[in-house]
């Protein structure tokens, strides 16, 4: 083989592997989440949704009375009537501890097509609890989701506008007796957007519904109002008849 040639399959045999090694990295970085991808998805069609969560989710309170303003209410009435089943596990002020154990209880009673976890906020305001514990808590229940046949999905929440908007505006937020001043927030606030960049980052094998903008819809800086779960129901019945 002349010198030419030789040039011509090296040049060849370089591209082949630049190729393979771009692919192998796109696919690992839609494994690993950062945002809605149909790749990770195996129910096409998904009829039985459970939603696991906190207080951004509860239909009812720990006493068992109802809560009729959360967003799996809205998609409940929207569709249900449709032939689809919306459960929901969640009880406000729980940190993905409760959230893990809870789940994998109602995984062990039902077979869900998808499978929605939304929390974490609870955590990121317990200075007790650092954030390599909740993602691992995330990638516990995404591991245990997988292994019913159903799709995880997790919900990265609401944008936080600080003290440009509602959300995150420590001026708007309650003092309480650890955080004496309402700067005090800062750092939770600070640890909220943490999760929300580690998340899609670290948590292998789940799909993402990405940030969303609820338009300062909050009344105390940390959750939705009525308005508010309103867009978050449009966001999560968005992709659960899309992917």
């Amino acid at each position: 083989m002349d010198r030419k040639k030789k040039i011509i399959l090296g040049i060849g045999i370089g591209l082949a592997v630049v190729s393979t090694i771009v692919l192998f990295w796109v696919a690992k970085k839609r494994e690993k989440g950062g945002g809605v991808t149909k790749s990770n998805t195996n129910n096409k069609n998904p009829k039985k949704i459970l939603i696991a969560g906190d207080s951004q989710v509860a239909i009812q309170n720990e006493s068992g009375g109802k809560i009729t303003y959360t967003y799996p209410n809205i998609l409940k009435a929207e569709l249900e009537p449709q032939g689809y089943q919306i459960d929901v596990v969640a009880i406000g002020g729980k940190t993905t501890d409760w959230i893990k154990e809870n789940l994998q209880k109602k995984l062990n009673e039902n077979k869900y097509d998808r499978v929605y976890v939304h929390g974490g906020g609870n955590d990121v305001n317990n200075a007790s609890i650092p954030l390599e514990k909740t993602i691992g808590n995330f990638q516990q229940m995404v591991d245990s989701i997988k292994q019913t046949g159903a799709d995880p999905f997790i919900v990265l929440g609401y944008k936080i506008e600080g003290t440009d908007g509602k959300f995150g505006n420590y001026n708007i937020m309650s003092l309480t007796k650890y955080l004496k001043k309402k700067e005090d927030w800062i750092p939770y606030i600070e640890k909220r957007k943490e999760l929300q960049r580690r998340l899609p980052n670290e948590v292998n094998g789940s799909s993402f519904v990405p940030i969303y903008d609820l338009q300062q819809n909050s009344n105390d800086g940390i959750h939705p109002n009525g308005e508010g779960h309103k867009i978050v129901a449009s966001k999560i019945k968005e992709s659960i008849l899309n992917q």
